[in-house]
Formats: C-alpha cells, sequence, structure tokens
C-alpha cells in the first residue's frame, strides 16, 4: 500500500551526475534525468548550524513521495516546469516499511 494518490499533488523528476562525451575526445558532466515521480513538498522552519562559526542553511524542504530505492544522496531533485531544484541532504524510510520516503532538501538557487 502507498500513500493515498490524493496527498501526491506535484511531480518531480530526480536527476544524477553523469559524464557525457563532448564531442572532442573529452567528458563533461552532465545532470541526467529518472524517472519522474508524484510527491508532495512542504516548507520547512528555517534549519541552520554552525559550522567553522559560520550560520548555514541545512534544510529548506520536505518532500514526501512513494517508496523508490533508486533515490540517493547524490541525486538531485527537480519539479515538473524546472524553475526550482532541490539538493537531497537526507533520505528516510520510515520503520524501514518501504512504504513512503521523507526526503530532506536544501532548495538551490
Amino acid at each position: 500500500m502507498s500513500i493515498s494518490a490524493g496527498l501526491l499533488i506535484q511531480e518531480f523528476t530526480p536527476q544524477t551526475l553523469t559524464l557525457e562525451d563532448d564531442g572532442q575526445g573529452g567528458t563533461v558532466e552532465v545532470w541526467a534525468d529518472g524517472t519522474a515521480f508524484r510527491g508532495r513538498l512542504s516548507s520547512l522552519p528555517v534549519a541552520e548550524r554552525m559550522s567553522a562559526d559560520k550560520l548555514t542553511v541545512y534544510a529548506s524542504h520536505k518532500l514526501f513521495c512513494d517508496y523508490a530505492s533508486s533515490l540517493t544522496e547524490d541525486d538531485k531533485i527537480r519539479n515538473s516546469d524546472s524553475t526550482r531544484y532541490f539538493e537531497i541532504k537526507g533520505i528516510v524510510n520510515p520503520s524501514n516499511s518501504n512504504h513512503h520516503l521523507e526526503l530532506t532538501l536544501l532548495e538551490l538557487d
């Protein structure tokens, strides 16, 4: 059983950093799209931490989605119209039930 489809109101696409031939004998890093999924994005109160005497924002959003074992913290997430991009800061599989995932995200500028 998964999360009620009525709660998953937005579409997101995971992206993985890959190497692609640059046509001149070398390679360039590009973000390749994975399989799109539906989820629900929620804003978080500002989550900050101190690092080297500098206050930095750690997370800005939480994304709830059905279980997808292929997501990793090396991926980034974009919304369906490519206006917002997010770095994955953490992935939680509550109770290791493989029911749904809770992704902690940081919105990229």
